[in-house]
């Protein structure tokens, strides 16, 4: 039985790590929350529009969506992992890796209902259950593809570390 005192974090140390982890997911809720907050005539008459359907088509509309859900369940995976797991190298619990994933999926997929309601009491807009699965699926998308490259990343930096 150990008698050392686990080192508490200081409040400068909280802040970093927020400013660092926490702070891109609110910055990206608050992107889509602005979004959401344009009216449908804003959002069409815009040169970002035009712009993003020259180059994407008509699928502007879902790939928006995708990336939007894509960059925010990385994000919030991210952060899951950055007070779940330890700087130090060894195993990983797959159980713990599957439940972060399902968390930062499951806050993706709830955003994603709000954002959708709200936008059901914008000018010009509506709730689309279309656009909510394809949050889903975003959001699926870049919680399975962070949690692979973070996997990857600790693979090769323990691999690295042995060989020295």
């Amino acid at each position: 039985m150990s008698t050392e005192t686990p080192r508490k974090s200081s409040g400068r140390d909280t802040t970093i790590h927020f400013l660092r982890y926490g702070l891109p997911v609110f910055t990206v809720m608050a992107a889509i929350f602005a979004v959401s907050q344009m009216s449908a005539s804003t959002i069409s008459d815009s040169s970002a529009a035009d712009s993003a359907t020259s180059v994407f088509g008509g699928f502007t509309d879902e790939i928006a969506h995708f990336a939007e859900y894509f960059v925010l369940s990385a994000l919030v995976m991210r952060w899951i992992l950055a007070v779940n797991v330890p700087s130090g190298t060894g195993e990983l619990d797959p159980a713990m890796l599957r439940s972060a994933g399902q968390k930062a999926t499951l806050l993706a997929v709830l955003y994603a209902i709000s954002d959708e309601t709200h936008q059901w009491f914008i000018d010009g807009r509506s709730a689309q259950l279309l656009d909510l699965l394809i949050d889903g699926v975003g959001a699926m998308m870049g919680t399975a593809v962070y949690l692979s490259v973070f996997q990857a990343w600790r693979l090769q930096r323990n691999k690295g570390d042995g060989s020295q």
